[in-house]
């Protein structure tokens, strides 16, 4: 329980209309504002790096865990946009943020981005997505096992655990060099609740048909880069191009040799690329 107790050390808590939000809000009071949002599985800390370099860059940034995820509150509800969306509005609102703010979001939480810049452009000064979830995948293995009513229940209760503390591993290219990810973007899984909470994304969210809002997105003023690791496992860098399709005057970018986790596997090169993007902006 080492990796929880160290997470949990961080942030702070608000009090939401559905359930307590753990969340990070920190950088130069007058510094432009970059609201972070991690995916399916993870928690705010996959974007450890970069929360420390771009409040050293100037910026004021927001993480935060989604329901059912980090240390955020398992809500007994369905995990579906109605509820992801309501917890994002409502933490800004709670941290009184008035002005326009970049969204960055990673896997799922780039599908969140997208519905939220669709319902809130006006909010919205850039968007950047990064292997992002986006185009229902009812077919995948994965998602089509959990459906059945008790079925879904009986598996992730037996084999859930084995299958979610390996499955993370699959998100980087270099395994060797990366062993204990899956171990570490896992740990809070072992929290009461956080399976019940991802079937039922799997059951809503991830099947709810988020492409009008990407088509939405492509027609909307503002900045837009799409970011894709060329050896993804989880979103195949063709399924990169077919989001790209979507929203065809975003800039695309790749890098190779790399997983679903660019921000984790190349920190480095991540963060010159966010930096610039956000920079170009002024």
């Amino acid at each position: 329980m080492g990796v929880l107790k160290e997470m949990e050390k961080h942030g702070a808590y608000a009090q939401l209309s559905n359930g307590k939000v753990r969340y990070e809000f920190a950088g130069p009071e007058n510094g432009e504002v970059v609201v972070l949002i991690h995916g399916l599985i993870g928690h705010m800390h996959v974007w450890d790096n970069q929360f420390h370099f771009l409040i050293a860059q100037g910026y004021r940034v927001l993480r935060f865990d989604l329901y059912g995820r980090g240390f955020s509150e398992r809500v007994k509800r369905e995990h579906g946009s109605e509820l992801f969306m309501a917890q994002v509005s409502d933490l800004i609102e709670f941290i009184g943020l008035k002005e326009k703010f970049h969204l960055v979001g990673l896997s799922m939480g780039g599908a969140i981005s997208t519905r939220f810049a669709s319902h809130h452009p006006e909010k919205i000064k850039s968007i950047f997505l990064v292997d992002c979830y986006g185009i229902p995948t009812p077919n995948d293995p994965g998602i089509r096992v959990m459906q059945p009513k008790g079925i879904g229940e009986a598996l992730i209760g037996t084999l859930g655990g084995p299958i979610l503390k390996r499955a993370p591993i699959k998100g980087v290219f270099d395994k060797k060099k990366h062993g204990d990810f899956a171990k570490w973007f896992s740990a809070p899984l072992a929290i009461r609740g956080s399976k019940r909470a991802l079937l039922s994304t799997l059951r809503n969210f991830m099947l709810e048909n988020h492409v009008p809002h990407y088509e939405r997105l492509n027609h909307l003023d503002f900045p837009k880069l799409i970011l894709w690791g060329k050896e993804d496992a989880i979103l195949p860098y063709a399924y990169g191009q077919k989001i790209h399709a979507l929203v065809p005057n975003a800039r695309f970018e790749t890098f190779e040799k790399c997983g679903h986790v660019p921000q984790f596997e190349e920190p480095e090169k991540f963060n010159q690329l966010a930096l610039q993007f956000l920079s170009d902006q002024v």
